[in-house]
C-alpha cells in the first residue's frame, strides 16, 4: 500500500501506544521484560520475530534492544502495517501475511533465535492456536524462545475464578479508560485519514468474516507442548494477563 506524505505516522503511533497503555499500565515493562527473557534464554539473537506485530511497537523495541539482529514483524492489517513502515522503517522486515494459515512460515523464513508477541494473538479462536503453535516451531531454532504478553484466559474449568479475574481486569482497564482514548476511538480517528484510504478498504475486506476469539492459558500451554516445546510456563502475571515463555 503507497500512501502519501501527508501522514503523520509518528503522531499515530505515540497516540497508540498512549491508548494501549490504559488497558496495560505496565506495558513498557512488560516490553523489556519479554526481551530480558530472550537475552537470558538465548543470548543476543541473530533473528527476532514479531508475530501479529501491528504497527510495530515490539519490533521496534526489539530493534532498539539487539540493534545487530535482524528482526521480522508480520501481520495481516494492511493500515498497521502502513504505519510500522513509516515509524520504524527498514529497522524490521515487514510481511504482509495471516498467522492463521501455513503461508506465512515461508514469507518470514527461518531459523528464528525468537519469537514475541504482544496483546494480539488473543484474537486467534482456540482451534487456530495448534496449527500456529506447530508452524511456529518450524521456524524457530532448537533451543529458541517464544514470548507472548497477552491476555490468556483462565482455565475455564475453574469457572468462578476465570470470572472474577475477567471481572477485575475489566474494571482496572475501565478505570484506565475514564480520561483518553480508547481502542475504538483510535481506529475511528485513524479511519479519517485520506492518505489510508484504501488501506481501510483493504483492510475491511480482509477481515469482514473475522471473528474475534479468546484464548485460555490452558489452550495455550497445550498447543505449543503438542507442537514439540519443551517447555512451556507464565513468567509473570497480572489476572489474566500473562507473560507465557515457551523454550523450543
Amino acid at each position: 500500500m503507497t500512501v502519501g506524505t501527508d501522514l503523520d505516522a509518528e503522531h499515530w503511533l505515540r497516540r497508540w501506544d498512549t491508548q494501549q497503555e490504559r488497558y496495560v499500565p505496565d506495558r513498557e515493562e512488560l516490553f523489556a521484560l519479554a526481551l530480558d527473557a530472550v537475552d537470558r534464554l538465548v543470548g543476543a539473537p541473530a533473528r527476532v520475530l514479531d508475530l501479529a506485530c501491528g504497527p510495530g511497537s515490539f519490533a521496534a523495541r526489539a530493534a532498539d534492544r539487539f540493534p545487530d539482529a535482524e528482526i521480522v514483524g508480520v501481520d495481516m492489517d494492511p493500515v498497521m502495517l502502513e504505519l510500522a513502515r513509516r515509524t520504524t522503517g527498514d529497522r524490521v522486515r515487514w510481511v504482509d501475511a495471516d498467522l492463521s494459515g501455513p503461508g506465512w512460515t515461508g514469507a518470514v523464513g527461518g531459523p528464528f533465535d525468537a519469537a514475541v508477541s504482544a496483546t494480539a494473538l488473543h484474537w486467534l479462536p482456540e482451534n487456530a492456536l495448534p496449527g500456529l503453535a506447530a508452524r511456529l516451531a518450524s521456524v524457530l531454532r532448537p533451543g529458541g524462545v517464544f514470548v507472548d504478553v497477552d491476555t490468556l484466559l483462565t482455565d475455564p474449568a475453574h469457572p468462578r475464578l476465570a470470572e472474577l479475574t475477567v471481572a477485575l481486569r475489566r474494571e482496572r482497564t475501565d478505570r484506565g479508560l475514564a480520561t483518553g482514548e480508547d481502542f475504538r476511538a483510535w481506529w475511528d480517528a485513524l479511519a479519517e485519514e485520506p492518505a489510508l484510504a484504501a488501506g481501510f478498504t483493504e483492510r475491511e475486506r480482509r477481515f469482514a468474516d473475522r471473528v474475534a476469539g479468546g484464548s485460555s492459558l490452558p489452550a495455550w500451554e497445550r498447543a505449543l507442548s503438542g507442537a514439540g516445546f519443551a517447555e512451556v510456563a507464565t513468567l509473570t502475571q497480572t489476572l489474566d494477563r500473562r507473560t507465557l515463555v515457551a523454550i523450543r
